[in-house]
């Protein structure tokens, strides 16, 4: 487990960089993504929680030995079993153990028949699964993962991910994983975490990130487009297109109206000129300029693939899918 209270790292008298008063709680074996831009601060928290820096106020318990998967280099003419065997520490385990628990970690991440070759012959997806056997080989309590695999394909990444967290999971090991791919984090984590100008913006499971995102910065993060400002009062929101409710009290807000939600609508007072046209499997993705601003819009691609650039289009949303965040 970890748990961080009120955590505060200052690189600067300005307090501009570093870590501003951070609350966090990651319950043993839960895999937790951190996510933000570049020079939020990702990285700055690993480190205060692993020890490389020290904080300058707050307080953190870390219950359990942490390990950072670091990208080695091991000798080309190093054999991949060897290698395993030198990775294990604990200098209490005989060979024959050592032997064992590089074929073990050979067989969960399925590469039993690498075993013989030296470094130099895998290919990197390859390598990548040796460098990540050898270090839980070693059995740790809670990971670090600062985008180990951000330099292979996409599938050869998605089978490498699949592998290591199920077995993370079988293990009930705790992980923070850095990562900037959101599909990734939002298929594997069980919480994400945002993290921007060194202050956490929201900790939810995927599915509440995205539908429940606490602020513009959040939705427009992941990959919300269409904001439309509206008023409310005592929880009810003006929309064009009838009431709203919600339990955000401020007088003015926005309505993210999600691309899957939109309708057209001959009626509707939004009007908008069709910019562009992106064919999906199943949809078609328009972009939609309204008054000088542009809107995404998902529509049925059997229906809507013959529509052209500069077509005129009324959109209408369906309110049930849309939401409320302050501004």
């Amino acid at each position: 487990m970890l748990k961080l209270s009120k955590v505060t790292k200052v690189f600067d008298l300005r307090g501009i960089a570093g870590l501003h008063s951070i609350d966090l709680e990651i319950p043993k074996g839960t895999v937790f993504a951190l996510m933000g831009p570049n020079g939020s601060g990702k990285t700055t928290l690993l480190n205060v929680i692993s020890g490389k820096l020290p904080m300058d106020s707050g307080s953190l318990k870390v219950a359990g030995k942490i390990h950072t998967f670091e990208k080695k280099s091991p000798e080309p003419e190093l054999n991949v079993q060897r290698f395993l065997m030198e990775s294990v520490k604990d200098q209490e385990i005989d060979t024959d153990k050592k032997l064992q628990l590089s074929r073990d970690m050979a067989d969960i991440f399925e590469f039993t028949f690498q075993l013989r070759q030296n470094i130099g012959q895998l290919s990197q997806g390859q390598l990548q699964k040796v460098l990540m056997a050898a270090e839980l080989i070693n059995q740790p309590d809670i990971l670090f993962l600062d985008e180990p695999f951000i330099h292979l394909d996409p599938m050869s990444r998605k089978d490498i991910l699949t592998s290591l967290f199920t077995y993370l999971r079988q293990r009930e090991i705790t992980v923070i994983w850095i990562t900037h791919e959101r599909d990734e984090a939002l298929r594997f984590a069980d919480q994400v975490g945002l993290i921007q100008h060194g202050k956490l913006e929201q900790i939810s499971s995927p599915i509440d990130i995205l539908k429940a995102p606490r602020n513009l910065f959040v939705a427009q993060y992941f990959g919300h487009h269409n904001f439309i400002k509206v008023s409310g009062k005592s929880g009810n929101w003006k929309t064009p297109w009838g009431e709203i409710k919600s339990d955000h009290e401020d007088q003015e807000a926005y309505l993210v109206v999600p691309p899957s939600a939109w309708n057209v609508d001959h009626v509707s007072p939004l009007e908008g000129t069709i910019l562009n046209k992106i064919p999906q499997y199943y949809t078609c993705e328009l972009e939609i300029e309204v008054s000088e601003k542009l809107f995404k819009v998902s529509l049925p691609l059997e229906t809507y693939s013959n529509w052209k650039e500069g077509q005129k289009i009324r959109l209408c949303p369906d309110l049930s899918q849309c939401f409320i965040i302050p501004l």
